[in-house]
């Protein structure tokens, strides 16, 4: 098997920006003997999440979600067999809920996927519902024909009480029953969408809308879900499905935290070449940062011979900590090839214009890929940070800029903050994972 992923270097950033260089790079792959991984250009994924209880109201959560577990990213995985489980114990918000310890399982097998939640001995507003058991199972599948065809057989609940009437069982999908004074609950709520390409179906075994004013204190709006699981396929003629995304700044910490800017991902069935583009104007987090543009692309193609695409984040303008790092442009690119073959190239480059450390004078727009800097008193700042997950999963990812703060510091930020500036991911999900 050839697995080129092509260090990263400057003169490599225009990879398949002129068609010229992109010839080349598939002539490479063309004309290099492999060790393929798979026999067909039909590529099969299988997606599966599960977790026991979430609550929200709004954008505002109330409880996480309890004993996630997931199969892969957004465009699922091609192995199989594969299994996650998870578990988690019960939580202790009332009246909104309480227990609820539960059980979680996400598996892949030849033409099928399948993912479980089981819940069990949980509390609800108060004690209007209660339950020994909630189990929400989902399962997809593809025949012989190509059809897909999806399934919530075995979601059951036991010794469920609503408002005083009992439930056992398998509950008819989609079964809504009214609580006064309160909403409405829905029991084995299904969510299918089926195509020729593609197909899903959620579970919420349980799903609470509180809609009035309520003896609770509950906030019109609040939803609760209990044993949610979701199983799906995904079925493209290509050598490869690509996926990824870009974004432009990004903050995390238990303190501090600031979504994806500009956030664009590059769609499982690809863009058939066009590029996808999300803007924004500045960026401004207080204390922080600030930024000019913020420019992330992604585009990507897939045909019967070949997959290749390209993610791309620009940031103009960046001012990090009042000063501390400046720099006019930022470029982070990734890049993805892969043939009928199943011989492929992942290639992650970045540029820099007009940057500069305070206290680091070393620091210039050539600054060497993977360079890492201590900052006395603040943490560790990292420059053209490229990251390969390699062989499994098949995936380069670029940050221009990443700052890790491990020390306490005159800004204020809390240990442990991490701040990401341009930042661009791809991966190759082959026909089939050896």
């Amino acid at each position: 098997m050839l697995h080129t992923t092509i260090a990263a270097s400057e003169r490599s950033s225009a990879f398949c920006s002129r068609p010229a260089i992109c010839a080349v790079l598939i002539l490479m792959i063309a004309l290099t003997s492999i060790h393929s991984f798979a026999t067909t250009p039909d590529t099969q994924t299988y997606l599966g999440t599960a977790y026991g209880t979430y609550a929200f109201v709004g954008n505002t959560i109330l409880v996480g979600q309890t004993a996630p577990v997931t199969l892969a990213g957004p465009c699922g995985t091609s192995q199989q067999p594969l299994n996650v489980t998870g578990s988690g114990a019960g939580v202790n918000l009332p009246p909104l809920v309480s227990g609820g310890a539960v059980n979680t399982d996400v598996s892949s097998a030849s033409q099928v996927a399948q993912a479980s939640a089981d819940t069990a001995s949980i509390n609800l507003l108060g004690g209007f519902i209660t339950a020994q058991e909630i189990k929400a199972v989902s399962s997809t599948s593809i025949d012989s024909n190509g059809v897909f065809h999806v399934s919530a057989a075995g979601s059951t609940v036991s010794n469920l009480v609503i408002f005083g009437h009992v439930y056992n069982g398998s509950i008819p999908p989609n079964t809504r029953i009214n609580i006064p004074l309160l909403g409405y609950v829905v029991l084995n709520e299904q969510t299918a969408n089926i195509g020729s390409s593609t197909a899903t179906l959620t579970v919420n075994m349980l799903h609470v809308h509180v809609t009035v004013v309520n003896v609770l204190g509950l906030q019109i709006g609040t939803e609760v879900v209990v044993s949610n699981a979701t199983s799906g396929m995904v079925n493209v003629f290509a050598p490869g499905i690509l996926s990824g995304e870009s974004y432009g700044t990004q903050v995390t910490g238990q303190l501090l935290a600031s979504a994806p800017t500009a956030p664009e991902s590059l769609p499982c069935f690809g863009t058939a070449g066009q590029v996808l583009t999300n803007s924004l104007a500045s960026v401004n987090l207080p204390s922080v940062l600030s930024t000019g543009t913020v420019t992330d692309s992604v585009e990507s193609n897939l045909t019967l011979s070949l997959s290749s695409g390209r993610n791309t984040s620009m940031v103009q303008g960046l001012n990090l900590l009042n000063g501390l790092v400046t720099a006019s442009v930022m470029q982070a690119q990734v890049n993805a090839v892969i043939n009928d073959s199943y011989n492929y190239i992942l290639n992650g480059v970045d540029s820099f214009v007009g940057i500069s450390v305070a206290g680091h004078p070393e620091i210039t727009d050539h600054v060497a890929y993977n360079t890492s800097v201590s900052l006395a008193g603040l943490g560790t700042l990292y420059l053209k940070r490229v990251i390969n997950n390699a062989p499994y999963p098949h995936t380069v990812e670029v940050r221009s800029l990443e700052l890790v703060v491990n020390q306490n510091n005159s800004y204020g930020l809390p240990i442990g903050l991490d701040v990401i500036v341009g930042d661009a991911l791809i991966e190759i999900i082959p026909a089939s994972e050896p």
